[in-house]
């Protein structure tokens, strides 16, 4: 949401000296002065003509009727910061809704239909063992084949896993995913 704040030139002519503040606000956008009726604010520190506040992705305009979200100093509307920042699938690589139910694996965050083993295609479900090895899922079943043919020294079939590193089985847990985002809330007030 933004802030749409009246300026003090407006005030002034409403006789309201009471909230004027000293100064022309600076808009953000253009770097001009502020000398509309309308300021929108974002967040406190942030001022803007309210034709300068787009998405910095799909230029959209942003006002109080939606939300918008700042990032490294940019604007953004709520579709193109999720699709631009948030949390992906390390399987699919798209993105969850609030509602999801997600498995983790280490770093990794994953639809429950894309927590698969990667050899043999098993869905994983709470309660099953796995190991991670190189950004694969591996069932116990694959787990424990791969443990043998490294220790007999046997290759290991193209398209496996063959690093050195010792695996390691953890069991699935499944969460609920959390879509945390900075949220730029945008208020109609008067100054």
């Amino acid at each position: 949401m933004v802030d749409i704040i009246f300026s003090s030139s407006f005030l002034g002519d409403m006789g309201d000296h009471s909230k004027k503040k000293p100064g022309f606000a600076m808009c953000v956008g253009c770097g001009s002065q502020i000398h509309d009726q309308y300021i929108l604010r974002v967040s406190p520190d942030l001022e803007w003509h309210a034709a300068c506040l787009k998405c910095a992705e799909c230029s959209q305009y942003l006002d109080e009727t939606c939300t918008c979200f700042v990032r490294d100093g940019k604007t953004y509307c709520k579709r193109d910061y999720v699709r631009l920042f948030g949390i992906k699938c390390a399987k699919c690589n798209l993105g969850f809704s609030s509602s999801d139910l997600v498995m983790r694996a280490r770093d990794n965050v994953y639809h429950i239909e894309c927590f698969r083993c990667s050899v043999c295609s098993r869905q994983l479900l709470p309660g099953d063992e796995f190991s991670l090895r190189e950004e694969e899922l591996l069932c116990r079943a694959d787990h424990s084949l791969l443990l043998e043919r490294s220790s007999a020294g046997s290759p290991i079939s193209p398209g496996h896993i063959h690093s050195n590193r010792p695996l390691h089985l953890a069991v699935c847990v499944c969460v609920c995913v959390c879509v945390c985002v900075c949220v730029c809330v945008c208020v109609c007030v008067c100054v």
